[in-house]
């Protein structure tokens, strides 16, 4: 019998695919055992022990415990994400009923966060399947992110994206998702490393990914290259922990998470305390 594989919850989003290329494509293919799987459902496959590293919404970090970090590496928005977008009929004014695309939970989050600490706005949120014409039929506006956002006309409809609405109020980076594993997993000595040098291949064949996706996505290639060399980062540098540590108070202060622990990345003597951090009004 073979000794069994690291198994990798790799959520299948154009924008995670520099991350995980070189699992599928590269020097690490034949290493782990790789899954693709929603970010919502990525988090709840390493919750379950059903995988021993996810690419998880950074919220889920709160959530589950025993989680260790991947240093220097994440999913995040210095800008314009164009991924994570609330969207209304042109015609639409109010704003007391929002769709939740069932798919993510830090966007969610992120929403509820907004929307309640910087505009003062409570609706009501229903989660739903990520189907744009449907959302907005039984709700104000909708949650859309990743590639179904990717593919909304958004000179069609009111678009707000939220993480460009993020970095302008806190000034800071917005930090969707990053690397967590397990324990047992966050031992191996070799852990950062591997993915660290998986990372910078995979930012090295953007161009080759993009593509990929554009005949998958039915999007123009260069649209989907931009997105990812422009619009998404891919670092975990101190000013990404600090806008995480402000989301981790805010999410705390509106009861979506019940207390924030403190981040523990892989192979780190001591783990960083979250302290709590006042939002910018």
């Amino acid at each position: 019998m073979g000794v069994m594989k690291i198994r990798i919850s790799l959520v299948h989003y154009l924008n995670s695919a520099p991350l995980g290329w070189a699992f599928h494509h590269g020097p690490f293919r034949e290493m782990f055992d790789v899954i693709p799987s929603s970010p919502a459902v990525c988090a709840d496959q390493l919750a379950k022990g059903e995988v021993d590293i996810g690419l998880i919404p950074s919220i889920e970090y709160q959530l589950i415990p025993n989680l260790q970090v991947i240093p220097d590496i994440s999913i995040s928005s210095l800008r314009e994400v164009r991924s994570i977008l609330m969207i209304r009929l042109k015609e639409k004014r109010k704003l007391s009923s929002i769709a939740i695309d069932t798919s993510s939970r830090t966007s969610a989050a992120l929403i509820k966060v907004f929307l309640q600490e910087k505009l003062g706005i409570m609706p009501e949120y229903i989660p739903c399947p990520p189907n744009l014409d449907l959302m907005l039929n039984r709700c104000d506006a909708a949650l859309l992110i990743g590639d179904p956002a990717l593919k909304v006309p958004i000179n069609n409809y009111q678009v707000t994206d939220l993480a460009a609405e993020w970095v302008d109020w806190q000034k800071k980076p917005f930090v969707c998702a990053f690397w967590a594993c397990s324990p047992d997993v966050a031992s191996s000595s070799e852990l950062s490393e591997i993915f660290l040098e998986a990372k910078v291949w995979g930012l090295n064949r953007r161009h080759e990914i993009a593509a990929s996706y554009a005949q998958s996505l039915a999007l123009p290639e260069r649209f989907l290259e931009e997105y990812l060399t422009r619009n998404i980062d891919y670092d975990m540098g101190p000013e990404h922990v600090e806008g995480l540590q402000t989301f981790y108070s805010l999410a705390n202060r509106q009861k979506l998470i019940s207390a924030h622990r403190p981040l523990h990345f892989v192979n780190a003597k001591e783990p960083l305390r979250i302290e709590s951090a006042s939002a910018r009004g």
